[in-house]
């Protein structure tokens, strides 16, 4: 019994070992990477009371994290993250190809916490603004399909989530992989149902 604990302590040890980072170190990570967006509740087209069901919106994502080590194993990053998110939704009888599109500034805070090497597993806050918002979709009006845009008002333009991650550093190169849980309800109207953002999130970035 003790001969597995020792080992148990000894691999936790070396591990440690290996998460060690420079206190104090303030490391600048521009990124650029991909979304797979879409929303999480109970959407329903106004019209006819249909249940819809939410579809992925692929989009692109840049930006820049700044890393500040707390300890050898901890850091505190802060970014400001451009990030093409959005949705669509399963045709219903009267609605079709419906796809929004929300451009947002995010500001990512996250805690870091390295376990091995250059692994880390990260959590942290997201405050976001959707500075300009489009939908469009087809009606079908009396028999006959026609193809409509929005300016999206129907959307609210702040977001605030919770992002839950993994990273590792290839040297200087870094690969980061989010899920963002989106906590605030996107719909303005009191009709539609509630619903709110959650987008997987992969980056490339590069450490200065």
């Amino acid at each position: 019994m003790k001969k597995p604990l020792f080992v148990l302590i000894l691999a936790l040890a070396t591990l440690q070992g290996f998460a060690q980072k420079e206190a104090g170190k303030l490391t600048f990570i521009p990124k650029v990477g991909v979304n797979l967006a879409t929303v999480s509740g109970d959407p329903t087209f106004e019209a006819t009371g249909e249940e819809l069901t939410p579809k992925m919106r692929i989009g692109v994502a840049a930006g820049i994290d700044a890393e500040y080590q707390l300890s050898e194993p901890l850091g505190l990053s802060f970014g400001l993250l451009y990030s093409l998110q959005g949705h669509g939704y399963d045709d219903a009888k009267r609605q079709k190809d419906y796809m929004a599109t929300l451009h947002y500034v995010n500001v990512p805070i996250m805690l870091n916490y390295y376990i091995f090497k250059g692994l880390a597993v990260k959590a942290g806050i997201q405050p976001g603004y959707a500075f300009y918002k489009k939908v469009g979709y087809d009606l079908n009006f009396e028999n006959s399909w026609k193809s409509y845009t929005s300016s999206g008002t129907n959307y609210s333009s702040f977001d605030f989530g919770i992002p839950v991650g993994i990273s590792y550093d290839f040297d200087k190169l870094r690969v980061d992989a989010r899920y963002n849980f989106g906590l605030l309800n996107l719909n303005k109207l009191d009709t539609g149902g509630k619903y709110s953002n959650r987008v997987i999130q992969i980056t490339v970035g590069y450490c200065l």
